[in-house]
This record gives structure tokens, C-alpha cells and sequence, in this order.
């Protein structure tokens, strides 16, 4: 099976018919369909109702799709998400091995029950008849935002099979850690050399980019997101995730591989 580009990750509202469809446009290639943070409590539900529809519609555009989902709301965020076209779930928050068993059961049931499994690479067929592989799983992508998750990180990565990428959460680190007088973790230029490490030894790819203190982050310009992608991709990050269209050229730029 061919492997997967993913350089760029942009997350949107499920909600947002608007947003949606300019991450359709973007070149983007994964649009995670957020029913998280960007979510109000208030459109939960609207925002779970329109994920069914909106995966083919992404798919024919070529691009894969994963759901951030909200790991306190993860039975109604699955049972929302799991149909044709998903690729994977993306689990923020995630502090324990036992919260990516019950995300990879709950998974394995809602696949079974609704024959779903995971969209082939592009320019590939998946014959009707073909038998169910574990290529075919849908995927885990973890978001170690806590001190807690860091800490357990390879336990919990080797919870489930599923699990293929992971990244981390600057913000909600910022909160969950002491941060230094610029705003800035002073712990991050370690966690995410950390979090490339583990990567490499559990054989997950990292996603992120070194952002600056002073940078926007998942929101940055162009050119600060084409700096941080360029720098973390020497590091050792495969690709990164981002809020704003505007943003995809410039990670598409930064880790496409020079032969190309």
C-alpha cells in the first residue's frame, strides 16, 4: 500500500458549512472536522449531525479525514463520526492508556457494526470483496497536552494498534505547565524533542512545527509558519497542524521532500 502524505493538518468546525468548504479548496491533506474546541456546547449537536454528509464530499476532493473528537463526549463523538470516507479520530487530551482502550473498543464496534473502514491512498482501489486488514483499522492521532500525557506517553501510544501520529498541544500545555514570563513553555523546545523521540522508538510519526514564542502558532502568517515548519521538519516532524488555510501552502512547502 502506498504511503500516505500528510504534511498538512487543518483543522475546522464540523459546524461550519463555510470553513469546511474553504479547507476543501486549501490543498490541504487532512481537514480533521472538529467537534472540540472550536465547538460551542451550543452547536454540538448540529455540528455531530453534518459530519456523515460532509466525509464524502471531502473525499471526493482527495483529501483524507479525521474528526478531533472530545474525549469527555467520546460515545456520541464516535457514534457521530464512524462512516465512509473517516480516516481516523484525533484524541486531544488524551492522560491515560485506558482512555485509547475504550477509544479503540468503542472504534472496533462501530467499524464492525457499520462496515466502515478506512478510505485506501490515493489511486487506490478497495476491491467490495476485499478482507478487512489491519491497514484498513482507523487510526488514532493522539494530542499530548498535559504534563500527565507526556509523562505516560509511550504507554499510552502502545494502548492500541491504532495509534499512528501524534502531536502536542502548546496551548493547553501553557496552561497546564508553568510558562515563562514571554508567554512561551519552558519546557516545550524539550517536549517536543521529547515527543519526536518517542515517535521514533514506538514507529508513530510526529506532527507539529517549532513555533516561536512570540509566533501565532496554528494560527501564525505564512512565512512564520513556513519558519517553523522548515525547522521542525529538520528536527524530525513529518508534518504539522494549522487552523487557517493560509497556512497549508506553507506546510505543503516546508515538508514536501527536496527530490520532489
Amino acid at each position: 500500500m502506498a504511503e500516505r502524505r500528510r504534511r498538512s493538518w487543518l483543522i475546522v468546525p464540523a459546524h461550519d458549512d463555510t470553513r469546511v468548504a474553504e479547507a476543501a479548496g486549501s490543498g490541504a491533506d487532512v481537514i480533521v472536522l472538529d467537534l472540540q474546541d472550536l465547538v460551542h456546547d451550543s452547536q454540538k449537536h448540529a455540528a455531530r449531525a453534518r459530519i456523515r454528509a460532509t466525509l464524502p464530499q471531502l473525499c471526493a476532493q482527495g483529501v483524507e479525514v479525521f474528526v478531533r473528537a472530545d474525549i469527555a463526549l467520546l460515545y456520541a463523538d464516535l457514534h457521530a463520526s464512524v462512516w465512509r470516507g473517516l480516516s481516523g479520530i484525533m484524541l486531544p487530551g488524551v492522560t491515560s492508556a485506558a482512555e485509547v482502550q475504550e477509544a479503540d473498543r468503542l472504534l472496533a464496534a462501530l467499524q464492525a457494526e457499520r462496515g466502515v473502514v478506512r478510505p485506501p491512498p490515493v489511486g487506490e482501489i478497495l476491491e467490495a470483496d476485499d478482507p478487512v486488514s489491519p491497514e484498513q483499522a482507523l487510526e488514532l492521532h493522539l494530542c499530548f497536552d498535559t504534563g500527565r500525557g507526556n509523562w505516560d506517553a509511550v504507554e499510552i501510544i502502545q494502548a492500541s494498534s491504532r495509534v499512528q501520529s501524534i502531536s502536542l498541544g502548546r496551548a493547553d500545555l501553557v496552561m497546564d505547565l508553568r510558562e515563562e514570563p514571554t508567554g512561551d513553555v519552558h519546557l516545550m523546545p524539550y517536549l517536543m524533542q521529547r515527543l519526536i523521540i518517542i515517535a521514533s522508538a514506538t514507529g508513530v510519526q510526529p506532527i507539529g512545527a517549532w513555533w516561536r514564542a512570540t509566533s501565532r502558532g496554528l494560527v501564525a502568517s505564512f512565512e512564520e509558519t513556513l519558519a517553523a515548519a522548515i525547522t521542525g521538519r529538520q528536527a524530525g516532524f513529518k508534518g504539522a497542524l494549522c487552523l487557517r488555510p493560509h497556512q497549508v501552502a506553507a506546510l505543503n512547502q516546508a515538508f514536501t521532500p527536496v527530490m520532489e
